[in-house]
């Protein structure tokens, strides 16, 4: 799933998985990135079907500029 508030570049991606991380633990209570409604790769930065349209915690979070919110 593509989210129109958030710009992603999968290039500048470290995997360190901050946003799963977070994601996680605020939306399922632990901190697991499984259960995250990010997925990151090495070749791409996805979105699930159950994140949160107007949530944009993870562009918060990730310190390598891979996801930044579109104003």
């Amino acid at each position: 799933m593509e989210k129109k508030n958030i710009r992603t570049d999968p290039a500048r991606c470290s995997e360190c998985y901050s946003c799963q991380l977070i994601c996680s633990l605020v939306h399922e209570g632990v901190f697991h990135p499984l259960k995250a409604r990010i997925r990151v790769g090495p070749e791409a930065i996805r979105f699930t079907e159950t994140c949160v349209p107007k949530c944009t915690l993870c562009t918060q979070y990730c310190a390598y500029g891979a996801l930044t919110l579109v104003k």
